[in-house]
């Protein structure tokens, strides 16, 4: 009796102990895999893969974990010749490495969490493009763009978590990235084209930099952005560039370390120059800050206030370094009427900013001598200012002393303080390329 109990037990551990294998399809091929045994929680799949499973190792549960690891590791994918169109259709949870060589496009129909890897590859035929279509958490870096007379980069239909880096763009003609969607905000992210990024990215001798759109109308709101993050960016020797930036409804924005340089230089009369432009062109709130913007013309930021919802939201500009316009001031607050208009009329949905102006270094503002360049123009806001510890040096106003370097037309400024001008730049900061503070807690920091 004895002994047939101890049979049956091993024969019962040798089961329970013994390899389970298995196989089942995904993605068009068959993956097979092997565990030790069912109380043995390591699983290897013949890809080479090796996963950790807690508890049981059915079929079912296997097939699930090896689905759930290529979703938070795709391999990468190989696509494209080196030449020619490149439609890439529709593309689903893949990191996808374009073959490097010079394109005439590249685009896609929808993108779901896909990264493209464009290093190497340049798209320099006239009238080409990237084409952007429905993307959500979508990635690309490493493509240039060059010589060309139509838009660079067109995103169309509604995306979310666009994340462009490391790009590079010279000699555009025409706008460079530019969102074509103009779909009504409702109130929720549904249509709230969020968390945008656009970094480390290279701008020469460009038209429009980024065009976002946005705008207000009886219908309601368009283009309604929150999160978005412009940051360590380069616009530089963009003679006619007008606005670097344009966005009008963003919510909580982040526009920082970027870099301006030698840009609106052909001073006439015509577009660009001729009108009064903002270099960003922002409406909403969020921050501006740590930007560095010499040799141009126009505002380094004219910021339109409002808060999307009855609460009060902020602007804050600080830490930035405005320095050679040829006209205009260092920066604008101002909530204009069609805002004012359209608060009236949707009482709840939008309302105005406060605003907070503050360690702000900037000198040689308007040398054309046809407009006034101080550190702030305010003009009606709505909300309140407070202004202070900023650093001026060598401005222009024609008929009264520039004293706290603000052209007051409608800003309620309710904290003025720290505030210092001197005439000359040598008395101000260290050299005209870091401009370092020589007093300890005023301007850029």
């Amino acid at each position: 009796m004895m002994r047939k109990l101890l049979t049956l037990l091993l024969i019962s551990y040798t089961m329970f102990a013994s390899a389970q294998t298995g196989s089942f399809p995904i993605d068009g091929k068959t993956i097979s895999y092997t565990s030790a045994s069912v109380v043995t929680n390591t699983v290897k799949y013949s890809d080479g893969t090796v996963l950790t499973i807690t508890g049981s190792v059915a079929k079912s549960v296997v097939t699930k974990a090896y689905k759930d690891y290529l979703l938070s590791h795709p391999t990468w994918i190989l696509v494209g010749t080196g030449s020619g169109r490149l439609d890439l259709g529709v593309l689903a949870n893949k990191k996808f490495k374009i073959k490097p060589g010079n394109y005439w496009s590249i685009g896609f129909t929808s993108a779901t969490n896909v990264v493209i890897d464009a290093t190497g590859v340049t798209i320099n035929s006239d009238y080409s493009s990237f084409d952007i279509n429905n993307a959500n958490n979508f990635e690309l870096y490493g493509l240039t763009m060059a010589d060309q007379s139509y838009r660079a980069v067109n995103i169309r239909g509604f995306c979310t978590g666009i994340y462009l880096h490391d790009l590079t763009f010279k000699n555009i003609k025409s706008n460079v990235i530019t969102y074509e969607y103009a779909g009504i905000w409702d109130g929720t992210d549904k249509t709230n084209s969020k968390d945008w990024r656009i970094e480390n990215c290279s701008f020469t001798n460009v038209g429009q930099g980024i065009g976002l759109g946005g705008g207000y109308s009886d219908g309601g709101i368009t283009t309604y952005m929150s999160g978005i993050k412009i940051l360590n960016n380069k616009f530089v020797d963009c003679p006619t560039i007008g606005t670097v930036m344009y966005a009008s409804a963003l919510d909580g924005y982040e526009i920082a370390g970027n870099v301006v340089n030698n840009i609106n230089n052909v001073y006439d009369k015509s577009a660009p120059n001729g009108i009064h432009n903002g270099i960003f062109m922002i409406t909403g709130n969020g921050s501006f800050h740590d930007n560095k913007i010499t040799n141009h013309q126009g505002n380094a930021i004219r910021a339109w206030g409002v808060s999307f919802g009855s609460t009060v939201k902020d602007i804050k500009i600080y830490n930035n370094i405005v320095y050679n316009s040829w006209k205009y001031s260092a920066f604008e607050l101002q909530a204009p009427q069609h805002i004012v208009d359209f608060l009236t009329s949707h009482k709840g949905v939008i309302n105005y900013t406060d605003a907070y102006v503050y360690n702000n270094t900037a000198g040689h503002l308007t040398i054309s001598k046809d407009w006034e360049g101080v550190m702030l123009d305010t003009y009606n806001t709505g909300g309140k200012i407070s202004y202070y510890n900023n650093f001026g040096f060598d401005m222009y106003r024609p008929a009264n002393a520039i004293g706290n370097m603000t052209n007051s037309n409608g800003g309620n400024i309710v904290k003025d303080s720290g505030n210092l001008y001197l005439n000359t730049w040598q008395e101000a900061v260290t050299d005209l390329t870091t401009f370092k503070s020589k007093f300890v807690g005023v301007g850029a920091q």
